[in-house]
């Protein structure tokens, strides 16, 4: 089996306002697995993936895809 992590997402932070949405948020996908996110109303699901698809810009932490550091600017 591939333990290759695809897609990895480090010390992610983002603010609105006085609302911390994600704080320190660690993330990570091996190839070929299957993930969910699963939470409250307002536990952040939305925002990281909307991070992920460059919708919104993380204000702390970095983004790893196959290793290699990416800034993701728009969908």
């Amino acid at each position: 089996m591939n333990n290759e992590i695809f897609v990895e997402l480090k010390n992610i932070r983002k603010v609105f306002g006085t609302v911390i949405a994600l704080d320190d948020v660690n993330f990570s996908v091996i190839k070929s697995e299957i993930h969910g996110l699963l939470g409250e109303n307002g536990s952040g699901k939305s925002t990281l993936m909307n991070i992920l698809y460059g919708l919104y810009s993380p204000d702390k932490g970095e983004i790893y895809i196959e290793g290699n550091k990416v800034k993701i600017n728009s969908p």
